[in-house]
C-alpha cells in the first residue's frame, strides 16, 4: 500500500469509506423553515463561546429534502438554527442536526464539522 492509496480515501476504514470522497452536489432541494422568537436566556445558554446571540431573539427548525445529492443518496434533515455573531460576523450556528440515514452524517461531521475544507457544489 502506497501514501496515496491512504490519503485518497474521504473516511475510514480505506476498504469500507463510510461516505465517498467529493466534489459533492446537492440539486432540487426543499426547504420548510419555521421562524420563531426564543427566550434570549435560552438563546445564550445554547451558544457555544465565544459565539453571542445576533440581539434578534431568532430561532430556526428547518426540515430540508436532500433528494438527489452525489454521492450521499436521497435523505431529510431537520434541524435548530439560531442566528449569531462571531465578533463583527454574522452567522448561522446549527446548534442540533437530525438526518435520516448515516453516510450525510458522517460526511457533515468530519468534513464540516472537523475544520476541514469542503468542496461543495450546490445548484
Amino acid at each position: 500500500m502506497k501514501i496515496s492509496d491512504i490519503l485518497e480515501p474521504a473516511s475510514t476504514p480505506i476498504a469500507s469509506p463510510a461516505f465517498p470522497k467529493g466534489p459533492y452536489r446537492f440539486a432540487d432541494r426543499e426547504f420548510f423553515v419555521i421562524s420563531y422568537e426564543g427566550d434570549p436566556g435560552a438563546i445564550c445558554e445554547a451558544l457555544p463561546e465565544p459565539l453571542k446571540p445576533d440581539g434578534s431573539d431568532t430561532v430556526m427548525f428547518e426540515v430540508i429534502r436532500m433528494p438527489d445529492s452525489s454521492g450521499f443518496g436521497d435523505y431529510t434533515e431537520a434541524g435548530i438554527v439560531i442566528p449569531a455573531r462571531f465578533g463583527d460576523h454574522p452567522l448561522n450556528f446549527t446548534q442540533q442536526m437530525f438526518l435520516d440515514v448515516t453516510p450525510p452524517i458522517f460526511g457533515g461531521r468530519e468534513i464540516c464539522g472537523g475544520g476541514q475544507k469542503s468542496w461543495v457544489n450546490q445548484n
